[in-house]
């Protein structure tokens, strides 16, 4: 067998133009590159499909996120080339690198994330983009004696934010949502559950100290029309699709990207977010998984558009070696 025909092929989701996600990934195969120094080499095992992974797809942050890429923010995997033979074989999270909906990643050796041996691999795999935001959040605007507000607050970062805030000892937590499923499982964590319309979100909000707003455009626009002025509102999405402007003689309007937080952090502090994290993700509130392989992610993405849905869709990569089932229990246990 020839040097070329016995190399590693590498399947990735790429997007290399703005549009729908649906119209615009494409699952393409290429051979692996070599491994760049000072990186090491991840076999993916997990990966959720977030809207924070979407949005970008479109467009909608064009100013700082340019194709093509391979789509996806985070995920866990097994380093399985490095230059430190003591990383062999370890669980990570190859995080602020190449996307992670492809079989390898390359991840800098400075930022992967030891996982740890009790954390299954479908926990491991959504300990970044939300856990890290409601975790930055809650300290950057402490809610303790406050009364805080919600918007998609059956999303995982919501429900996080919302069980983080009640423990951290907020006065009460309204947490609006839209579909009438989430209203039981708020209220089991705590949380005030606020039907979506006009009327309730402006009596809410005229009550609320800080808003944690994920949607945007209109809504966010009805919540800063009723806040009181002394008020915060924090946008941290725009789940919308719509911008919206602060209110001169309305509450202030922070915005917080993760993104942003990200440049330049040294990595003690990088590292010892997630010491932080672990555990309080061992006891978080998220949906349980429902697993597709990366071949299959049209089925996916249409998963995660389902209204309602309760579970979350993530890709999985199976080891070769290994046979579907057991790619499954790892999501379990590791």
């Amino acid at each position: 067998m020839s040097d070329a025909a016995s190399r590693p092929i590498n399947q990735a989701l790429w997007y290399r133009r703005f549009g729908p996600p649906r119209d615009v990934l494409a699952l393409e195969a290429a051979e692996l590159a070599p491994l760049t120094p000072c990186r090491v080499r991840v076999r993916m095992l997990a990966a959720p499909i977030n809207p924070s992974d979407l949005i970008p797809i479109t467009g909608a942050y064009r100013h700082r996120v340019v194709p093509p890429r391979v789509a996806g923010y985070e995920g866990c995997g097994i380093v399985v080339e490095a230059g430190d033979r003591a990383l062999l074989n370890r669980r990570v999270l190859p995080l602020r690198g190449e996307g992670t909906w492809q079989q390898f990643v390359q991840a800098d050796r400075e930022s992967i994330i030891p996982v740890p041996d009790d954390v299954p691999d479908s926990l491991a795999a959504r300990a970044y983009i939300n856990p890290l935001a409601a975790l930055l959040m809650l300290e950057g605007w402490p809610v303790t004696g406050r009364r805080v507000l919600l918007t998609a607050a059956g999303s995982t970062c919501g429900r996080l934010l919302g069980a983080w805030a009640v423990a951290a000892g907020a006065a009460e937590v309204f947490a609006v949502h839209r579909s009438p499923v989430h209203a039981e499982a708020l209220a089991a964590l705590g949380l005030s559950p606020v039907r979506q319309d006009d009327r309730t979100l402006a009596a809410v909000a005229a009550k609320a100290d800080v808003s944690f707003d994920a949607v945007g455009g209109r809504l966010a626009e009805t919540l800063l029309a009723a806040m009181p002025r002394d008020a915060a509102l924090v946008s941290y999405g725009l789940l919308s699709g719509e911008p919206f402007l602060p209110i001169a003689t309305g509450p202030t309007v922070h915005r917080f990207h993760l993104r942003d937080r990200l440049e330049a952090v040294p990595s003690g502090t990088w590292r010892g977010w997630f010491q932080r994290l672990w555990p309080l993700l061992r006891l978080a509130p998220i949906p349980d998984v429902r697993p597709f392989p990366l071949a299959d992610w049209r089925a996916a993405l249409a998963a995660f558009e389902e209204p309602g849905r309760s579970s979350k869709p993530m890709f999985t990569f199976p080891d070769p070696a290994l046979g579907d089932e057991s790619q499954m229990d790892r999501l379990i246990s590791p």
